[in-house]
């Protein structure tokens, strides 16, 4: 795929029979394409622009455990946010890598609790990145930009960053390898 004279080629094989027509070249598109193709159908994946083009290129670039789900104790998406980013950290480590993030704690007893019980349980649904516990002086030498005069210290937790439309034309060229067909800058019109 995107070797000199592909689209030509593609071009050819557009007017033929297909299993499976994916219309939209973005994450979903991208990724029922590489399942169709996976499980044996004749696939097609068409985009008007270039893939990846819209929201798909434009995400928080973050692949998150679900930290922030504890809070409404929904344990359950924690879990599976967790399993999912795992699992896009197995298999795709040249696309998604671990990023740490630093959560300051006020010197309040009920809030730093609360953090601590949460990041706890975070441990307990993703063990393979611990979290650690800094002391004000360590939070200030590696974050000085922190302004906050009730600081106690801080939390850093681990979850994934990701190029996002990096990551949909890797999932793309995987279809493409195993005998999909795709193309960009090709309107559908009718079917």
């Amino acid at each position: 795929m995107w070797e000199k004279g592909w689209r030509q080629s593609v071009w050819k094989e557009l007017n033929g029979n297909w299993d499976v027509i994916v219309i939209g070249g973005g994450i979903t598109g991208a990724g029922v394409f590489r399942r169709a193709v996976a499980e044996g159908y004749k696939t097609l994946l068409v985009d008007a622009a270039d893939f990846a083009f819209g929201t798909s290129s434009r995400s928080s670039k973050l692949v998150h455990g679900g930290f922030r789900y504890l809070r409404n104790k929904q344990f359950d998406v924690t879990r599976e946010s967790v399993r999912e980013r795992e699992w896009m950290l197995k298999e795709a480590k040249n696309l998604v890598t671990p990023l740490g993030f630093i959560m300051p704690c006020p010197d309040n007893p009920k809030v730093s609790g609360q953090f601590a019980i949460g990041v706890v349980i975070y441990d307990l649904l993703a063990p393979k990145w611990q979290h650690s516990l800094f002391s004000k002086r360590k939070v200030l030498r590696l974050c000085p930009q922190i302004d906050k005069p009730d600081l106690k210290g801080a939390f850093l937790y681990y979850d994934a960053e990701m190029d996002d439309a990096r990551l949909v034309n890797h999932i793309i060229r995987e279809g493409v390898a195993d005998g999909g067909t795709a193309i960009n800058y090709c309107k559908v019109e009718k079917l």
